[in-house]
């Protein structure tokens, strides 16, 4: 009966090891197989004004499962005035070269103060970013002085607060473990045009692609028709169906890119077999990829190359 009792006793040891061992951080939550982010979005909206310079504001979004947001990554790419110039970088990557700081009234250069932005934007839902206090300031809409967020951000935030609305408005379910957002920017000097691509990307633990969202932000005016929209927002307007070989609209080949890319991961998707094609590269022929895919990816694969 001793031993009976003594295996008993033993048997609810190991039951409430084993127990422990699937708490979190030693605490009394149970373990979860539950991913980091719920859901993943990104928001785009571009302005070209009279002189032709072109300011495209992009966001990418992590949602976790109550909504609120976990990962935002916020730039603009912009053109020189007058939409000349062969800028090849973000607001974001230029850093102190963008020369913020000495007409700030808060001495900071303009990423660490989207990085503020960025910074109060984290933990809540994105309704309750769109409620942040502003005041009148340079023809839009700045911080309120004496806010939080004014501490490190003064700058007009209109175009901010759009991106992040439509990026929650497109985000999609994910479950992912980890977001990233990479970046290319080229600027036409002769066609006065900039071209933005965008390459949101969510994956799980093991590094593979659960989703991707690839868009073109290709801003111009267009004989007195200033187009903003992306590449996929454009939809059938933008025209590529009858000239494409496989009769498929731009935002129909950036699908099936997209949907190339599930399941690999971002070291897998950039030994796609190419071929040379219009002074670029294109899937090569004969591939799977491209069977729904025939346009030159080079920038598709650099700005993924950029969100690891």
């Amino acid at each position: 009966m001793n031993k009976l009792v003594k295996v008993l006793a033993a048997s609810a040891l190991v039951a409430t090891a084993l127990v422990g061992c699937g708490k979190k951080d030693g605490g009394d939550t149970p373990a979860t197989n539950e991913a980091k982010f719920a859901k993943a979005g990104l928001g785009v909206v571009s302005t070209l004004n009279d002189e032709g310079q072109v300011n495209t504001t992009f966001v990418a979004l992590g949602l976790d499962k109550d909504g609120k947001i976990q990962y935002i990554d916020l730039d603009v790419a912009q053109s020189t005035p007058g939409g000349e110039g062969e800028l090849d970088k973000t607001k974001e990557e230029r850093g102190t070269d963008y020369g913020m700081t000495q007409a700030s009234g808060i001495k900071k250069e303009w990423n660490e103060q989207a990085e503020a932005f960025e910074a109060f934007c984290k933990g809540k839902t994105p309704d309750e970013v769109a409620q942040i206090e502003t005041m009148d300031y340079h023809g839009g809409k700045a911080p309120k002085t004496g806010t939080d967020l004014a501490a490190g951000c003064t700058i007009v935030i209109d175009d901010f607060l759009a991106a992040v609305d439509k990026a929650s408005k497109n985000a999609v379910e994910v479950n992912a473990d980890k977001i990233q957002l990479g970046r290319v920017m080229s600027n036409d000097a002769e066609k006065k045009q900039l071209n933005t691509t965008l390459a949101l990307v969510a994956t799980d633990a093991e590094g593979k692609v659960l989703y991707t969202k690839i868009d073109v932000a290709q801003i111009y005016d267009n004989e007195g028709t200033k187009i903003t929209d992306t590449k996929s927002e454009r939809g059938t307007d933008y025209g590529m169906t009858q000239a494409s070989g496989i009769k498929k609209e731009w935002n129909e080949q950036a699908e099936a890119f997209e949907a190339y890319c599930k399941g690999k991961t971002l070291d897998e998707i950039a030994k796609v077999e190419t071929m040379d094609y219009h002074g670029g590269k294109a899937p090569a022929t004969g591939t799977d990829l491209a069977a729904g895919c025939t346009i030159v990816i080079d920038d598709f694969l650099a700005a993924l190359a950029k969100a690891k």
